[in-house]
């Protein structure tokens, strides 16, 4: 090997079980971080793949709460705003400039009909025109998002009458002239 090379051959690192002074509690293992997920568990297939004995999962499958609607609302207004709106309904500057097949209206089927393991599928290996995100979006991102765009379905389709007073009264105030 090339003698400039010959100090990457002796680097120094933690090994397994052993102490790292620099890092948390002085050990060279760590916790995995909050909200990974393991991809290594035959049980996890609907987790990681949105199918489940061969078809796509009709429910979410991992905990749905604000933290994991508001990711999905981050991950959307940046990956999928952009082509699909950020009211998910495919009128966008973007969209108007694609001759060829247009990003759908996701509140209108067939887009609006697909399975939550549907949705994940094509938000991580793509569909059509549309790129795989799955290097941008990890797993639990990509369900934050599809979590997210049935939060945006929902809110789009609900009366005004059946929120909360506040929020009513916040609606009154933006809606006048």
């Amino acid at each position: 090997p090339d003698p400039h090379l010959e100090r990457m051959l002796d680097q120094p690192k933690a090994m397994p079980y052993g102490s790292a002074p620099l890092l948390p509690q002085g050990a060279a293992m760590q916790r995995p971080p909050d909200g990974t997920m393991t991809t290594d568990d035959p049980g996890s297939t609907a987790v990681t793949t949105g199918e489940s004995g061969g078809a796509f999962v009709d429910r979410i499958p991992i905990p749905v709460d604000h933290a994991l609607l508001e990711t999905g609302r981050a991950r959307f207004d940046v990956f999928c705003a952009a082509c699909h709106g950020v009211l998910g309904d495919g009128n966008t500057p973007v969209a108007r400039h694609m001759a060829l097949r247009k990003p759908p209206n996701l509140h209108v089927p067939p887009a609006s009909t697909d399975p939550p393991g549907e949705q994940f599928h094509t938000v991580r290996n793509g569909y059509g025109l549309m790129p795989s995100y799955a290097v941008q979006l990890g797993i639990r991102d990509a369900w934050a998002v599809v979590a997210y765009l049935g939060a945006l379905r929902l809110a789009r389709h609900a009366p005004a009458a059946n929120l909360p007073a506040d929020l009513r009264a916040a609606l009154a105030v933006e809606g006048s002239p």
